[in-house]
């Protein structure tokens, strides 16, 4: 058992930390301290001696002294009378002066200097309606003998856990994501920690390390998918004064790339050639080998890259150069033919493959549009010569008007 008598404001305190509740009735010792012992365990007996006289108020001063305790605190209250006359002891709620049923109150009468042993256990919700000040009086002079009797809320030993961050992405399927747990004591708290890791289906978690001893200490939270999808994973703290959690959320993306052209459309003049650019860029941290290819909507100029595959980084984009060729090829010189192609460019990385579309146009870029092929000059003339014949040929055979 420890004790200890103080002293603050004309109110001698006995402060006990003990297991079973104090009955005391000894008078009141010399004061020693100026303020409010702590003890620990927790569980506090605390007895205040007070002199009553309806003229001089409690102990002599105007209004009594502050007394102040702790919800769950034992409490006991000597009170005497100094003045002959008789005194009780009791808080006033609703302050309407009265006991009334369920205030905390003594009715047994001082009426000398043998002090009365009031005890009870303050409980908040129980016996008292909250924390905070509430007035302590005489019934019998309930104007003139007054005091504040303060209750603060009781600081059980606990602790908190936070992640940071508390968002985990974009992800990519091949990597890992972090998040720091920490766990923080609060009011004391000494013991040991356990946490565990509880994701969300299709992702996986682990937390390192798996407890905390003495209550304060980071872990790390490790978290990666092969599926892309949004998830959560929750990370629980178990100890002595019970759970606390945080959730985290994480979002995993697939890792890809995306390819453009430098320009939509290309116009080469026959036996000429034109260049454009393929840009190809890392999306979601992809990171590997491109191999370029094209194809024709129909035979002609020839498409070459260079270089014909690139390896990409989440660093940056890379480019390669599409050529297009319109010059005469083969053993005879055949002439590529003039007129629009679509030339569909494709970038492939294992089971991924985007492509872009090249307008592309062989013959003059002159506002007169393409030239006119050998071909389609012949089969207009034919059609010219066709046409005056027919002519000529109706005119003969109409009817002449006879005269």
């Amino acid at each position: 058992m420890n004790w200890r008598f103080l002293e603050y404001g004309g109110l001698i305190v006995l402060a006990v930390a003990l297991s079973n509740p104090l009955i005391s009735s000894i008078s009141p010792p010399a004061a020693s301290a100026s303020s409010r012992l702590t003890l620990s365990p927790p569980s506090v007996h605390l007895t205040f001696w007070l002199r009553g006289s309806y003229l001089q108020n409690w102990n002599q001063t105007n209004p009594g002294p502050l007394i102040v305790v702790t919800d769950g605190d034992t409490v006991t209250i000597l009170y005497n009378s100094i003045d002959s006359a008789p005194h009780t002891w009791f808080i006033d709620v609703n302050g309407n002066n009265v006991p009334d049923n369920g205030e905390i109150s003594s009715m047994t009468m001082a009426s000398s200097v043998t002090f009365v042993n009031f005890t009870f256990t303050l409980k908040v919700g129980t016996n008292i309606p909250s924390t905070g000040d509430f007035t302590y009086k005489c019934s019998v002079h309930p104007t003139m003998m007054v005091g504040t009797f303060r209750v603060l809320a009781a600081t059980v030993p606990n602790f908190t856990i936070t992640a940071n961050p508390t968002t985990i992405g974009p992800i990519n399927t091949r990597t890992v994501g972090t998040s720091i747990i920490t766990v923080a004591s609060t009011n004391g708290f000494s013991g040991t920690v356990t946490l565990s890791a509880s994701p969300s289906s299709g992702l996986n978690a682990s937390i390192l390390p798996t407890s905390i001893p003495g209550s304060s200490g980071t872990a790390t939270l490790s978290v990666n998918s092969t599926v892309a999808g949004s998830y959560s994973v929750t990370v629980t703290g178990a100890g002595s004064p019970g759970s606390h959690s945080a959730t985290i959320t994480v979002t995993v993306v697939s890792p890809d790339f995306k390819i453009a052209l430098s320009s939509s459309s290309l116009t080469v003049a026959p036996g000429s050639s034109g260049t454009v650019m393929v840009t190809l860029t890392s999306l979601n941290g992809f990171s590997g080998t491109v191999s370029l290819a094209s194809s024709l909507s129909s035979q002609g100029p020839q498409v070459t890259f260079s270089p014909t595959s690139v390896t990409l980084s989440s660093t940056g984009p890379t480019s390669s150069t599409l050529s297009v060729s319109a010059a005469s090829s083969g053993a005879y010189s055949t002439p590529v033919p003039e007129g629009n192609y679509s030339v569909n460019v494709t970038g492939t990385s294992g089971s991924l493959a985007h492509s872009a579309i090249l307008a592309l146009t062989v013959g003059s870029s002159s506002g007169a549009g393409v030239l006119p092929t050998p071909a389609i000059i012949a089969a207009g003339i034919a059609s010219a010569i066709a046409i005056v014949a027919a002519t000529v040929y109706f005119l003969r055979r109409r009817p002449r008007t006879k005269t």
